[in-house]
Protein backbone atom coordinates (compact mmCIF):
# COMPACT_ATOMS: atom_id res chain seq x y z
CA UNK A 1 0.00 0.00 0.00
CA UNK A 2 1.24 3.41 -1.17
CA UNK A 3 0.42 6.70 1.02
CA UNK A 4 1.27 9.76 0.20
CA UNK A 5 1.56 12.74 2.66
CA UNK A 6 0.50 16.30 1.58
CA UNK A 7 2.21 19.31 3.52
CA UNK A 8 2.10 23.27 3.31
CA UNK A 9 5.12 24.98 4.46
CA UNK A 10 8.01 24.25 6.58
CA UNK A 11 9.47 21.18 7.45
CA UNK A 12 7.07 18.78 9.87
CA UNK A 13 8.15 16.75 12.02
CA UNK A 14 4.71 15.31 12.70
CA UNK A 15 4.75 13.93 9.14
CA UNK A 16 8.39 12.47 9.76
CA UNK A 17 7.62 10.29 12.67
CA UNK A 18 3.93 9.09 11.31
CA UNK A 19 6.44 7.86 7.85
CA UNK A 20 9.04 6.31 9.70
CA UNK A 21 6.35 4.31 12.00
CA UNK A 22 4.56 3.56 9.02
CA UNK A 23 7.36 1.95 7.21
CA UNK A 24 8.98 0.22 10.37
CA UNK A 25 5.60 -2.02 9.25
CA UNK A 26 6.18 -2.28 5.52
CA UNK A 27 4.14 0.61 3.78
CA UNK A 28 5.96 2.79 1.47
CA UNK A 29 5.40 6.85 1.90
CA UNK A 30 6.15 9.64 -0.25
CA UNK A 31 5.74 13.60 0.34
CA UNK A 32 4.03 15.81 -1.78
CA UNK A 33 5.11 19.18 -0.40
CA UNK A 34 4.59 22.94 -1.06
CA UNK A 35 7.70 25.02 0.89
CA UNK A 36 5.13 28.08 1.00
CA UNK A 37 8.03 30.29 0.03
CA UNK A 38 7.01 34.07 0.28
CA UNK A 39 3.53 32.79 1.44
CA UNK A 40 1.88 33.86 4.63
CA UNK A 41 3.01 30.48 5.72
CA UNK A 42 6.90 32.10 5.09
CA UNK A 43 7.93 33.45 8.38
CA UNK A 44 10.31 35.60 7.33
CA UNK A 45 8.80 37.36 3.85
CA UNK A 46 6.14 37.75 2.68
CA UNK A 47 5.64 38.51 -1.32
CA UNK A 48 2.23 37.54 -3.14
CA UNK A 49 4.42 37.98 -6.69
CA UNK A 50 6.79 35.91 -5.59
CA UNK A 51 4.49 33.28 -3.78
CA UNK A 52 2.39 33.25 -6.92
CA UNK A 53 6.12 32.10 -8.65
CA UNK A 54 6.77 29.39 -6.11
CA UNK A 55 3.41 27.87 -5.79
CA UNK A 56 3.53 24.22 -6.01
CA UNK A 57 0.05 23.94 -6.07
CA UNK A 58 -0.73 22.77 -9.75
CA UNK A 59 2.92 20.35 -9.40
CA UNK A 60 1.52 18.56 -6.08
CA UNK A 61 -2.25 17.81 -7.41
CA UNK A 62 -0.37 16.03 -10.63
CA UNK A 63 2.33 14.46 -8.75
CA UNK A 64 -0.30 13.02 -6.80
CA UNK A 65 -2.71 11.41 -9.80
CA UNK A 66 0.46 10.31 -11.81
CA UNK A 67 1.84 8.31 -8.78
CA UNK A 68 -1.80 6.64 -8.29
CA UNK A 69 -1.21 6.11 -4.22
CA UNK A 70 -3.82 4.13 -1.92
CA UNK A 71 -4.08 6.41 0.89
CA UNK A 72 -2.96 10.68 0.44
CA UNK A 73 -2.87 12.33 3.97
CA UNK A 74 -2.89 15.55 5.01
CA UNK A 75 -1.73 17.35 8.21
CA UNK A 76 -3.69 20.25 8.61
CA UNK A 77 -3.47 23.94 10.56
CA UNK A 78 -5.97 25.56 10.93
CA UNK A 79 -4.19 28.16 8.80
CA UNK A 80 -3.70 25.15 6.23
CA UNK A 81 -7.24 24.13 6.15
CA UNK A 82 -8.74 25.64 2.61
CA UNK A 83 -5.23 24.85 1.33
CA UNK A 84 -5.85 21.17 2.30
CA UNK A 85 -9.19 21.05 0.81
CA UNK A 86 -8.62 22.72 -1.83
CA UNK A 87 -6.24 19.79 -2.98
CA UNK A 88 -8.00 16.92 -1.56
CA UNK A 89 -10.83 17.70 -3.57
CA UNK A 90 -8.88 18.06 -6.96
CA UNK A 91 -6.98 14.79 -5.95
CA UNK A 92 -11.10 13.15 -5.41
CA UNK A 93 -12.05 14.24 -8.70
CA UNK A 94 -9.19 12.60 -10.77
CA UNK A 95 -8.65 9.56 -9.27
CA UNK A 96 -10.17 6.77 -6.31
CA UNK A 97 -7.99 7.32 -3.40
CA UNK A 98 -8.97 7.59 0.60
CA UNK A 99 -8.32 10.94 2.05
CA UNK A 100 -7.01 11.29 5.35
CA UNK A 101 -7.10 14.53 7.59
CA UNK A 102 -4.44 14.82 10.89
CA UNK A 103 -3.40 17.43 12.84
CA UNK A 104 -4.74 20.25 15.09
CA UNK A 105 -7.21 21.81 13.25
CA UNK A 106 -9.47 18.36 12.80
CA UNK A 107 -8.51 17.17 16.18
CA UNK A 108 -10.10 20.28 17.21
CA UNK A 109 -12.99 19.56 14.74
CA UNK A 110 -13.16 16.48 13.59
CA UNK A 111 -17.22 16.57 12.82
CA UNK A 112 -16.45 20.02 10.93
CA UNK A 113 -13.65 18.04 8.90
CA UNK A 114 -15.31 14.84 8.18
CA UNK A 115 -18.13 16.50 6.58
CA UNK A 116 -15.90 17.71 3.52
CA UNK A 117 -17.61 14.39 0.89
CA UNK A 118 -13.44 14.68 -0.10
CA UNK A 119 -12.42 13.68 3.61
CA UNK A 120 -12.75 9.69 4.28
CA UNK A 121 -10.97 9.91 7.61
CA UNK A 122 -9.81 12.21 10.05
CA UNK A 123 -7.46 10.99 12.85
CA UNK A 124 -7.53 12.91 16.16
CA UNK A 125 -4.96 13.60 18.18
CA UNK A 126 -1.68 11.57 18.49
CA UNK A 127 -1.45 9.59 15.02
CA UNK A 128 1.24 7.26 14.57
CA UNK A 129 -0.61 3.91 16.08
CA UNK A 130 -4.47 5.16 14.78
CA UNK A 131 -2.85 5.67 11.49
CA UNK A 132 -1.07 2.16 11.42
CA UNK A 133 -4.53 0.72 12.39
CA UNK A 134 -6.26 2.17 10.17
CA UNK A 135 -3.88 0.52 7.63
CA UNK A 136 -4.20 -2.40 8.44
CA UNK A 137 -7.87 -1.64 8.27
CA UNK A 138 -8.08 -1.02 4.99
CA UNK A 139 -6.12 -3.62 3.97
CA UNK A 140 -8.19 -6.34 5.45
CA UNK A 141 -11.43 -6.16 7.67
CA UNK A 142 -12.32 -2.80 7.12
CA UNK A 143 -13.25 -3.03 10.54
CA UNK A 144 -13.30 1.11 11.37
CA UNK A 145 -14.98 0.97 14.89
CA UNK A 146 -12.26 -0.99 16.25
CA UNK A 147 -9.40 2.26 14.74
CA UNK A 148 -8.70 4.37 18.02
CA UNK A 149 -8.81 7.89 17.42
CA UNK A 150 -10.62 7.41 14.16
CA UNK A 151 -13.83 9.76 12.98
CA UNK A 152 -15.31 8.30 9.19
CA UNK A 153 -18.41 8.21 7.96
CA UNK A 154 -21.44 5.84 8.04
CA UNK A 155 -23.78 5.83 5.20
CA UNK A 156 -23.70 9.79 5.81
CA UNK A 157 -23.41 9.87 9.46
CA UNK A 158 -20.23 10.44 11.27
CA UNK A 159 -19.22 8.63 13.70
CA UNK A 160 -16.23 9.26 16.27
CA UNK A 161 -14.35 6.52 17.41
CA UNK A 162 -12.21 6.61 20.96
CA UNK A 163 -9.37 8.60 21.43
CA UNK A 164 -6.53 5.97 21.91
CA UNK A 165 -3.55 5.73 24.32
CA UNK A 166 -0.68 7.87 23.87
CA UNK A 167 2.84 6.20 23.62
CA UNK A 168 3.55 6.35 26.62
CA UNK A 169 7.61 5.63 25.72
CA UNK A 170 9.09 7.71 23.06
CA UNK A 171 12.36 5.82 23.02
CA UNK A 172 9.82 2.80 21.50
CA UNK A 173 9.41 5.26 18.47
CA UNK A 174 11.89 5.04 14.71
CA UNK A 175 13.72 8.42 14.53
CA UNK A 176 11.74 11.04 12.21
CA UNK A 177 11.79 9.74 8.57
CA UNK A 178 13.92 12.96 7.52
CA UNK A 179 14.49 11.59 4.10
CA UNK A 180 11.11 13.09 3.07
CA UNK A 181 11.97 16.55 3.21
CA UNK A 182 15.47 15.96 1.73
CA UNK A 183 14.64 17.69 -1.38
CA UNK A 184 12.42 20.94 0.63
CA UNK A 185 14.61 21.23 3.58
CA UNK A 186 18.34 21.99 4.04
CA UNK A 187 18.64 19.69 6.66
CA UNK A 188 22.46 20.12 6.72
CA UNK A 189 22.23 23.97 7.66
CA UNK A 190 19.75 22.91 10.41
CA UNK A 191 18.67 19.68 12.21
CA UNK A 192 14.98 19.83 13.67
CA UNK A 193 14.52 17.86 16.44
CA UNK A 194 12.05 17.05 19.49
CA UNK A 195 13.32 15.82 22.59
CA UNK A 196 9.97 15.49 23.94
CA UNK A 197 6.22 16.20 23.24
CA UNK A 198 3.87 18.42 24.81
CA UNK A 199 4.19 21.41 27.01
CA UNK A 200 3.75 21.39 31.15
CA UNK A 201 1.56 25.05 30.73
CA UNK A 202 -1.81 25.71 29.28
CA UNK A 203 -1.57 28.78 27.48
CA UNK A 204 -4.81 30.13 26.57
CA UNK A 205 -3.69 30.93 22.72
CA UNK A 206 -2.04 27.87 22.41
CA UNK A 207 -3.07 24.69 20.59
CA UNK A 208 -1.06 22.83 23.54
CA UNK A 209 -3.35 23.71 25.75
CA UNK A 210 -5.76 21.83 24.06
CA UNK A 211 -4.02 18.54 23.92
CA UNK A 212 -3.51 18.71 27.69
CA UNK A 213 -7.15 18.92 28.42
CA UNK A 214 -8.01 16.26 25.78
CA UNK A 215 -5.28 13.90 27.07
CA UNK A 216 -5.67 14.73 30.54
CA UNK A 217 -2.86 16.43 31.52
CA UNK A 218 -0.16 13.35 30.35
CA UNK A 219 0.16 14.88 26.80
CA UNK A 220 3.77 16.03 28.09
CA UNK A 221 6.58 13.12 27.92
CA UNK A 222 10.45 13.23 26.80
CA UNK A 223 12.65 11.24 25.21
CA UNK A 224 15.75 9.75 26.83
CA UNK A 225 19.37 10.90 26.87
CA UNK A 226 20.30 7.80 25.02
CA UNK A 227 17.28 8.31 22.10
CA UNK A 228 18.19 11.80 21.57
CA UNK A 229 21.53 11.34 21.34
CA UNK A 230 21.79 8.24 18.95
CA UNK A 231 18.94 10.18 16.32
CA UNK A 232 21.92 13.31 16.38
CA UNK A 233 24.77 11.08 16.14
CA UNK A 234 23.23 8.66 12.97
CA UNK A 235 21.71 11.93 11.49
CA UNK A 236 25.41 13.72 12.09
CA UNK A 237 26.71 11.18 10.32
CA UNK A 238 24.67 11.30 7.30
CA UNK A 239 23.63 15.05 6.34
CA UNK A 240 26.73 16.67 8.19
CA UNK A 241 24.39 19.15 9.51
CA UNK A 242 26.00 22.60 11.53
CA UNK A 243 23.68 23.84 13.66
CA UNK A 244 20.39 22.21 15.76
CA UNK A 245 17.26 23.40 16.61
CA UNK A 246 15.35 21.93 19.40
CA UNK A 247 12.04 21.90 18.88
CA UNK A 248 10.50 20.90 22.29
CA UNK A 249 8.18 23.45 23.61
CA UNK A 250 10.58 23.88 26.64
CA UNK A 251 13.78 21.78 26.66
CA UNK A 252 14.95 22.59 30.52
CA UNK A 253 12.03 21.56 32.12
CA UNK A 254 14.91 18.67 33.99
CA UNK A 255 17.71 20.50 35.03
CA UNK A 256 19.90 16.74 35.42
CA UNK A 257 18.24 15.59 32.37
CA UNK A 258 19.88 18.40 30.52
CA UNK A 259 23.06 18.32 32.27
CA UNK A 260 23.24 14.56 31.26
CA UNK A 261 21.93 15.43 27.36
CA UNK A 262 24.21 18.66 27.05
CA UNK A 263 27.62 16.79 28.24
CA UNK A 264 27.12 14.54 25.46
CA UNK A 265 26.23 16.50 23.21
CA UNK A 266 28.67 18.99 23.50
CA UNK A 267 31.35 15.99 23.01
CA UNK A 268 29.69 14.08 20.59
CA UNK A 269 27.77 16.59 18.52
CA UNK A 270 29.81 19.68 18.82
CA UNK A 271 27.50 22.30 16.77
CA UNK A 272 25.75 25.22 17.82
CA UNK A 273 22.08 24.92 18.89
CA UNK A 274 19.10 27.22 20.00
CA UNK A 275 15.98 26.43 22.29
CA UNK A 276 13.16 27.50 23.52
CA UNK A 277 12.89 28.45 26.90
CA UNK A 278 10.83 29.70 29.97
CA UNK A 279 11.74 31.20 32.68
CA UNK A 280 10.47 29.32 35.27
CA UNK A 281 12.59 26.73 34.56
CA UNK A 282 15.28 28.76 33.95
CA UNK A 283 17.99 29.93 36.41
CA UNK A 284 21.91 30.21 36.62
CA UNK A 285 22.77 27.02 36.62
CA UNK A 286 20.71 26.41 33.99
CA UNK A 287 21.83 28.61 32.02
CA UNK A 288 25.37 27.42 32.88
CA UNK A 289 24.72 24.37 31.70
CA UNK A 290 23.29 25.48 27.88
CA UNK A 291 25.80 27.90 27.58
CA UNK A 292 28.56 25.23 28.31
CA UNK A 293 26.78 22.94 25.91
CA UNK A 294 26.56 24.92 22.69
CA UNK A 295 23.57 26.79 23.14
CA UNK A 296 23.51 30.30 21.07
CA UNK A 297 20.45 31.63 21.78
CA UNK A 298 17.37 31.04 23.79
CA UNK A 299 14.17 32.02 22.29
CA UNK A 300 11.73 32.56 25.96
CA UNK A 301 7.84 33.34 24.84
CA UNK A 302 7.36 36.79 27.09
CA UNK A 303 4.45 38.17 24.26
CA UNK A 304 4.02 41.13 26.52
CA UNK A 305 5.31 43.00 29.52
CA UNK A 306 1.57 43.92 30.61
CA UNK A 307 1.74 41.52 33.31
CA UNK A 308 -1.92 41.97 34.78
CA UNK A 309 -3.15 41.08 30.43
CA UNK A 310 -0.32 38.11 30.54
CA UNK A 311 -1.85 36.57 33.49
CA UNK A 312 -5.68 36.68 32.93
CA UNK A 313 -6.27 36.84 28.90
CA UNK A 314 -2.70 34.53 27.82
CA UNK A 315 -2.91 32.56 31.23
CA UNK A 316 0.90 32.49 31.87
CA UNK A 317 2.36 32.34 35.18
CA UNK A 318 5.44 33.92 35.47
CA UNK A 319 5.70 37.68 36.57
CA UNK A 320 8.09 40.15 35.52
CA UNK A 321 10.42 39.55 38.46
CA UNK A 322 10.93 36.31 36.88
CA UNK A 323 11.10 37.28 33.56
CA UNK A 324 14.09 39.81 34.65
CA UNK A 325 16.01 37.86 36.15
CA UNK A 326 16.01 35.18 33.73
CA UNK A 327 17.59 37.87 31.41
CA UNK A 328 20.01 39.31 33.72
CA UNK A 329 21.24 35.66 34.14
CA UNK A 330 21.68 35.43 30.41
CA UNK A 331 23.30 39.08 30.91
CA UNK A 332 25.80 37.87 33.27
CA UNK A 333 26.77 34.57 31.45
CA UNK A 334 26.70 36.32 27.59
CA UNK A 335 24.06 33.83 26.61
CA UNK A 336 22.50 35.64 23.71
CA UNK A 337 18.02 35.25 23.79
CA UNK A 338 15.38 35.86 21.61
CA UNK A 339 11.83 37.34 23.37
CA UNK A 340 8.84 37.10 21.97
CA UNK A 341 5.85 39.97 21.59
CA UNK A 342 2.73 39.13 20.53
CA UNK A 343 0.31 42.21 18.63
CA UNK A 344 -3.26 42.31 18.99
CA UNK A 345 -3.54 40.76 22.88
CA UNK A 346 -6.84 42.14 24.10
CA UNK A 347 -6.44 45.24 25.99
CA UNK A 348 -2.95 46.11 25.15
CA UNK A 349 -2.49 49.72 25.03
CA UNK A 350 0.67 52.10 23.75
CA UNK A 351 2.44 52.09 27.12
CA UNK A 352 2.31 48.32 27.45
CA UNK A 353 4.63 48.12 23.88
CA UNK A 354 6.95 51.63 24.90
CA UNK A 355 7.49 49.80 28.82
CA UNK A 356 9.06 46.65 27.23
CA UNK A 357 11.40 49.03 25.38
CA UNK A 358 12.48 50.42 28.41
CA UNK A 359 12.20 47.10 30.44
CA UNK A 360 14.91 45.78 27.70
CA UNK A 361 16.81 48.59 27.30
CA UNK A 362 19.54 47.98 29.54
CA UNK A 363 19.67 44.11 28.05
CA UNK A 364 22.66 44.07 25.66
CA UNK A 365 22.38 40.11 24.97
CA UNK A 366 18.90 40.48 23.57
CA UNK A 367 19.32 38.52 19.83
CA UNK A 368 16.14 39.68 18.48
CA UNK A 369 12.52 40.86 19.93
CA UNK A 370 10.60 38.56 18.00
CA UNK A 371 7.25 40.16 16.13
CA UNK A 372 3.78 37.87 16.26
CA UNK A 373 0.38 38.48 15.66
CA UNK A 374 -1.78 36.91 17.84
CA UNK A 375 -3.48 34.02 16.20
CA UNK A 376 -7.46 32.99 17.30
CA UNK A 377 -7.36 29.27 17.41
CA UNK A 378 -11.18 27.64 17.02
CA UNK A 379 -11.48 25.13 20.50
CA UNK A 380 -9.14 27.52 23.03
CA UNK A 381 -9.90 29.41 25.75
CA UNK A 382 -8.83 32.61 24.77
CA UNK A 383 -11.76 32.80 22.04
CA UNK A 384 -14.36 32.75 24.67
CA UNK A 385 -12.26 35.56 26.83
CA UNK A 386 -11.79 37.71 23.36
CA UNK A 387 -15.70 37.71 22.69
CA UNK A 388 -16.16 39.11 26.00
CA UNK A 389 -13.65 41.83 25.73
CA UNK A 390 -15.39 42.93 22.07
CA UNK A 391 -12.67 41.61 20.03
CA UNK A 392 -14.65 38.97 18.35
CA UNK A 393 -17.86 38.49 17.65
CA UNK A 394 -19.85 35.78 16.50
CA UNK A 395 -19.18 35.55 12.76
CA UNK A 396 -15.61 36.14 13.47
CA UNK A 397 -15.35 32.37 15.27
CA UNK A 398 -17.17 31.15 12.43
CA UNK A 399 -14.48 32.37 10.26
CA UNK A 400 -11.97 31.30 12.07
CA UNK A 401 -13.32 27.49 12.70
CA UNK A 402 -14.01 27.33 9.02
CA UNK A 403 -9.83 28.03 8.47
CA UNK A 404 -10.13 31.84 7.95
CA UNK A 405 -7.61 33.24 10.08
CA UNK A 406 -4.19 35.45 9.95
CA UNK A 407 -1.33 34.40 10.46
CA UNK A 408 1.70 34.72 13.46
CA UNK A 409 3.88 37.23 10.71
CA UNK A 410 2.11 39.17 8.15
CA UNK A 411 -1.70 39.80 8.24
CA UNK A 412 -3.25 41.03 11.84
CA UNK A 413 -6.64 40.72 12.69
CA UNK A 414 -6.92 43.96 15.02
CA UNK A 415 -9.99 45.87 13.73
CA UNK A 416 -8.53 48.97 15.90
CA UNK A 417 -7.32 51.73 13.65
CA UNK A 418 -5.13 53.08 16.51
CA UNK A 419 -3.99 49.54 17.37
CA UNK A 420 -3.57 48.77 14.01
CA UNK A 421 -0.87 51.96 13.57
CA UNK A 422 0.84 50.86 17.14
CA UNK A 423 1.73 47.70 15.52
CA UNK A 424 3.11 49.22 12.68
CA UNK A 425 5.13 51.26 14.27
CA UNK A 426 6.29 49.20 17.86
CA UNK A 427 6.70 46.55 15.18
CA UNK A 428 9.58 48.43 13.32
CA UNK A 429 11.02 49.71 16.02
CA UNK A 430 11.54 46.08 17.88
CA UNK A 431 13.01 44.85 15.04
CA UNK A 432 15.47 47.34 14.88
CA UNK A 433 15.89 48.02 18.31
CA UNK A 434 18.96 45.47 19.10
CA UNK A 435 21.36 48.01 16.80
CA UNK A 436 20.58 51.08 18.61
CA UNK A 437 22.20 52.30 21.78
CA UNK A 438 20.26 52.37 25.05
CA UNK A 439 20.40 56.23 25.06
CA UNK A 440 19.13 56.51 21.19
CA UNK A 441 15.77 54.16 22.45
CA UNK A 442 15.45 56.38 25.24
CA UNK A 443 15.36 58.96 23.50
CA UNK A 444 12.90 57.91 20.77
CA UNK A 445 10.85 56.58 23.93
CA UNK A 446 10.97 59.93 25.87
CA UNK A 447 10.07 61.74 22.64
CA UNK A 448 7.40 59.92 21.26
CA UNK A 449 9.33 59.29 17.71
CA UNK A 450 8.18 55.82 17.60
CA UNK A 451 4.76 57.16 15.96
CA UNK A 452 6.67 57.97 12.89
CA UNK A 453 8.27 54.28 12.21
CA UNK A 454 5.36 53.17 10.02
CA UNK A 455 7.23 55.31 7.79
CA UNK A 456 10.08 53.41 7.82
CA UNK A 457 10.12 50.92 4.16
CA UNK A 458 10.25 47.66 4.83
CA UNK A 459 13.17 46.70 2.87
CA UNK A 460 15.22 49.02 5.55
CA UNK A 461 14.09 47.30 8.26
CA UNK A 462 14.76 43.77 6.83
CA UNK A 463 18.80 45.32 5.56
CA UNK A 464 19.10 46.31 9.40
CA UNK A 465 18.14 43.06 10.57
CA UNK A 466 19.81 40.98 8.43
CA UNK A 467 23.19 43.64 9.24
CA UNK A 468 22.07 42.74 13.17
CA UNK A 469 22.13 38.75 12.21
CA UNK A 470 25.75 39.15 11.07
CA UNK A 471 26.70 41.38 14.50
CA UNK A 472 25.22 39.29 16.29
CA UNK A 473 25.97 36.21 14.79
CA UNK A 474 22.74 34.87 14.24
CA UNK A 475 23.12 31.02 12.72
CA UNK A 476 19.23 31.73 11.90
CA UNK A 477 19.66 34.60 9.40
CA UNK A 478 22.46 32.31 6.90
CA UNK A 479 19.65 29.39 7.49
CA UNK A 480 17.44 31.79 5.94
CA UNK A 481 19.65 33.16 3.02
CA UNK A 482 20.45 29.65 1.81
CA UNK A 483 17.35 28.95 2.06
CA UNK A 484 16.19 31.30 -0.66
CA UNK A 485 19.16 30.89 -2.83
CA UNK A 486 18.59 26.94 -2.75
CA UNK A 487 14.79 26.98 -3.97
CA UNK A 488 15.79 30.07 -6.43
CA UNK A 489 18.20 28.24 -7.91
CA UNK A 490 15.76 24.78 -7.86
CA UNK A 491 12.72 27.16 -9.83
CA UNK A 492 15.47 28.25 -12.26
CA UNK A 493 16.16 24.64 -12.52
CA UNK A 494 12.60 23.57 -13.25
CA UNK A 495 12.10 26.16 -15.56
CA UNK A 496 15.06 25.34 -18.01
CA UNK A 497 13.85 21.10 -17.42
CA UNK A 498 10.58 22.17 -18.80
CA UNK A 499 11.39 24.36 -21.40
CA UNK A 500 13.74 21.52 -22.67
CA UNK A 501 11.08 19.07 -22.46
CA UNK A 502 8.94 21.27 -24.51
CA UNK A 503 11.44 21.86 -27.17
Amino acid sequence: MKITFVNFGRENLGIEYISSFLKSSGFKTRLANDPGLFTTEDNVLHSPLFAKFFERKKIIIEEIVASSPDVVAFSVYTSTYNWACEIASAIKKSIDVKVVFGGIHPTILPLQSIKNEFVDFVIRGEGEMPFLELLKALCGNKQFEKVSSLVYKKGQEPVVNELGALIENLDDLPFPDKELFENDARIKDSYMIMASRGCRYGCSYCCESFLNQLYKNKHFRRRSVGSVMNELKIMKEKYKFTEVMFFDSILFTDKEWLKNLLLRFKKEIGVPFRCEGHVNFFDYEVGKILKEGGCYCIDFGIQTFNQKIRKEILKRPEDNLQIHKALDICESLKLRYDVDIIFGIPKIQEEDYTSAIELLNRHRYLNRIKCYNLVYYPGLSLLGEAKRLGALNDKDIADIENGKVNDFFHQDCIKNAQHKRWKEDFQKLFKIYPLLPPPVCAFIIKHKMYRLFHLLPNILVIFIQFINGIIKKDYRFNIYLRNYLYHFKNRFLRERTNRTLKV
